[in-house]
């Protein structure tokens, strides 16, 4: 570290000479090193085949050595290459490594499990020798590189020699380079020092070379104009910017200052209580003023580790802590009943974020009262109801009132039947007196018949057995009609119960009678399904929904035809959820509403007919309510049908049979 700074203190043009040279040595030590150890290892490779291919020559000439394990012939096979300069040693071993003849530098002994390793100095090769008869051997050889040394250090010699000469020449144009390279870049260094210094409006530098330095005295000429020309626009734009930026900071500063009001506005002016709980350390680090009054604890209670034990205590607020322990990170949204320390119990929708900040379980977002939402919506869905019942109350009275007539008047019959029946029975008395007091009997037997045809008993005892089976029948039809209303108007539940849906329906087609009596044909398909869990009274009020939109949708094709349209309601069991569908032969539904006809208030009926409730209370009791789906299948000009699908649920499976209306 302490050399480099020091060099980069020195003169650009000793740094200029001193990196020549550096180059220029480094560059020829490197070549002499590469050239010098290419050579050698040409020539260590050159003895290394040199060896191989004598090491193959030898295993032929020995291997009937082997055979006969003649000694005389391997020393004469041996001593033919005694005169190779480069062969310091060479010798024939038995299978066990015992020595069978050999000359020069060799073991006396050879190891059996591996070949020797040649050293700087020797190339070594050991092959083994295997005749087709008699015992095998191995061969050890063993070559000098004494001369590719030599020949290597005097290689080495004239490289060194010639990078000398090379270095010397380098050297010398580095000291002509630098020198000249050095004085243009001072030159340039120097007018550089008085632009630092702020003095650009004399300077310019001699840039007709056409070499990179001559391009950056010209680049440093046009750069001195435009910082001329820029610093003139800097100063006036300085000035304007300032007085912009300064406005921008005091508007921003108010808008700041507005929108913090007016979130503070907002968030006191709702019920919604913002709040930041801190889960690891059961306190709130941030709770709101409406939180602050709802719960009547001060604001630094809350604050305090461990005030979530305090202010929502885990033995009576168990499901609350449950969603707080239970809840990972990303958005949540949960209801839960809050009792509060005064004994209050509340219904708290929660929304926000949960997150770990710092390792610290942590939850931010909303708690909302909805108590009294709950208790409106309640006593909206029950007026929707009211509603229904009240709209069908006159076709109901209607339905009741047709049974109640006829019964009416075969009471009647009955009542002045029975004043002619007792005339009748008068006579036939005083018949029986006459016999037994032996009086007139023609006479009063004639009294008799004139009482008969007075009364028109034949009539009578004909008409009465139908008058007293009529009003039976109609009596039962208003049974029906009424427990029908009954089952209709079912009570709305806290839990689900498992129901009859066939049953269900049938009562709801009887309440209903009315609305499609004079416009369609009704075709009832109800196969057998199990019990199915559900809000019943509110699964009633669904279908009915459906059955006065399907009447509706008739009646606007059949009104003033005289003809009847078709509404069918069918059911069945599909794996493990029930299928309702109710079907009309209406004009179907334009594509242009298919999207909205779930919507709240949106209706295509005219003013009065509709409130465009039905289909939006139908879809929430179904999907959000029951877990199932109701979508609509229609074709324009042939008519629509609604599916309703639900659950079948932890009930009895097991098909019931579908009960007859008593």
């Amino acid at each position: 570290m302490i050399i480099a700074t020091r060099l980069r203190d020195l003169p650009l043009r000793v740094q200029l000479m001193l990196v020549f040279a550096l180059l220029s040595i480094t560059t020829a030590i490197i070549l002499t090193v590469a050239l010098t150890t290419m050579s050698g290892n040409r020539m260590h490779a050159e003895l290394r085949e040199r060896s191989a291919r004598i090491a193959r020559r030898l295993q032929l000439q020995l291997e009937p050595v082997m055979v006969s394990n003649d000694r005389l012939a391997a020393h004469a096979i041996l001593a033919s290459y005694s005169s190779d300069r480069e062969l310091d040693g060479i010798g024939v071993y038995a299978a066990d490594g015992v020595l069978i003849e050999g000359t020069g530098v060799r073991p006396e002994r050879l190891p059996n499990n591996a070949d020797i390793a040649a050293d700087a100095r020797h190339v070594i090769a050991v092959v083994d020798v295997k005749p087709r008869q008699g015992s095998s051997g191995r061969l050890y050889l063993n070559f000098s590189t004494r001369a590719n040394d030599a020949l290597q250090r005097h290689d080495l010699w004239i490289a060194g020699g010639l990078a000398a000469g090379v270095v010397l020449c380098a050297l010398i144009l580095a000291v002509h380079l630098s020198r000249r390279i050095a004085r243009r870049l001072v030159r340039i260094a120097e007018a550089a020092n008085r632009m630092a210094a702020g003095d650009v409006s004399q300077i310019s530098l001699d840039d007709r070379a056409k070499d990179e330095i001559g391009a950056l005295a010209h680049s440093f000429n046009v750069m001195v104009e435009e910082l001329n020309r820029l610093s003139k626009d800097h100063g006036r734009l300085v000035s304007t910017e300032r007085e912009r930026l300064e406005h921008l900071v005091l508007d921003r500063t108010r808008a700041l200052e507005q929108s913090r009001e007016m979130y503070r506005l907002m968030a006191e002016s709702t019920r919604a209580i913002p709040f930041i709980l801190d889960v690891t350390n059961n306190r709130f680090s941030h709770i709101g003023l409406q939180g602050i009054t709802a719960f009547d604890v001060a604001e630094p209670q809350w604050k305090e580790p461990g005030a979530l034990d305090m202010i929502i205590p885990r033995h009576s607020n168990h499901e609350v802590r449950l969603r707080f322990d239970e809840c990972e990170s990303g958005s949540f949204e949960f209801l839960t009943p809050l009792a509060h320390l005064d004994g209050r119990r509340t219904e708290v929708r929660w929304t926000g974020t949960c997150e770990w900040v710092e390792g610290a379980k942590t939850l931010r977002g909303l708690m909302l009262d909805i108590t009294e939402v709950r208790r409106r919506g309640l006593e909206h869905a029950a007026s929707q109801k009211l509603e229904s019942v009240g709209r069908l109350a006159a076709g109901v009275a209607h339905e009741i009132n047709t049974p109640v007539q006829f019964v009416t008047d075969n009471v009647q019959f009955m009542r002045t039947s029975m004043i002619d029946i007792a005339a009748v029975a008068l006579a036939y008395r005083s018949l029986r007196h006459a016999v037994q007091s032996e009086g007139d009997v023609v006479a009063a037997a004639q009294r008799t018949v004139d009482a008969e045809k007075a009364a028109d008993l034949d009539y009578i005892l004909e008409n009465a057995p139908l008058a007293i089976a009529s009003s039976i029948e109609g009596l039962g039809r208003i049974a029906t009609i009424v427990r029908s209303m009954k089952e209709f108007a079912h009570p709305d539940q806290a839990v689900k119960q498992s129901a009859d849906l066939n049953q269900a329906i049938r009562s709801t087609l009887v309440v209903a009678h009315n609305e499609y009596k004079y416009v369609a044909e009704i075709d009832t398909q109800l196969t057998d399904l199990p019990l199915v869990e559900c809000y019943l009274g509110e699964f009633n009020q669904v279908i009915l929904n459906l059955l006065v939109n399907a009447a509706h949708a008739i009646s606007d094709v059949v009104k003033d035809t005289g003809s009847l349209g078709r509404l069918t309601v069918r059911s069945r069991l599909d794996g493990e959820e029930v299928e309702i569908s109710i079907s009309d032969s209406g004009m179907g539904i334009p594509e242009a509403v298919r999207a909205k006809i779930f919507d709240p208030f949106f209706t295509t009926k005219e003013v009065g007919k509709g409130t465009g409730q039905g289909l939006a209370i139908a879809r929430s009791v179904i999907v959000n309510k029951h877990g199932g789906t109701l979508r609509f299948e229609t074709e324009c000009g042939k008519g629509t049908t609604f599916f309703i699908r639900l659950p079948v649920g932890a009930t009895d499976t097991a098909l019931l049979s579908d009960k007859i209306a008593a």
